[in-house]
């Protein structure tokens, strides 16, 4: 009978929790989980624009422990109907990683795609 060693299952679990991760492209920083993935508008990922022109592609989470708020709420130009929303940076490096949504008590986190990263901090 084949046994497992404790040692062999604790790697097996941190590497299945490892790869749910989602890191700050910039820093490294952990930001969120993508267990955490929810739906908007009918969909996880949107391409928006500011109003300025300049194109995002978002993809939304209900929670993002790595990012924090910089500024107040606004609703204004808002790319969901009945939520203000708050620009939030990472905590590690404060680079501008997105928005968060709130209406109530919904909250969820607007994240830019490309500044999001699969890969941990120092992995091949």
């Amino acid at each position: 009978m084949l046994q497992i060693a404790p040692d062999a299952e604790t790697e097996r679990e941190t590497a299945t929790e490892d790869a749910d991760d989602l890191y700050c492209a910039a820093c490294g920083a952990h930001i969120t989980k993508t267990s955490w993935r929810v739906s908007r508008n009918g969909e996880h990922e949107h391409v928006v624009f500011n109003p300025a022109g300049i194109v995002f592609r978002i993809v939304c989470f209900k929670e993002a422990p790595g990012v924090g708020g910089h500024g107040g709420a606004s609703d204004e130009f808002t790319w969901f109907a009945g939520y203000r929303w708050q620009i939030v940076g990472c905590r590690g490096c404060n680079a501008h990683l997105g928005w968060e949504f709130s209406s109530g008590d919904d909250v969820f986190f607007a994240l830019i795609k490309p500044k999001l990263s699969d890969k941990k901090p120092g992995s091949a």
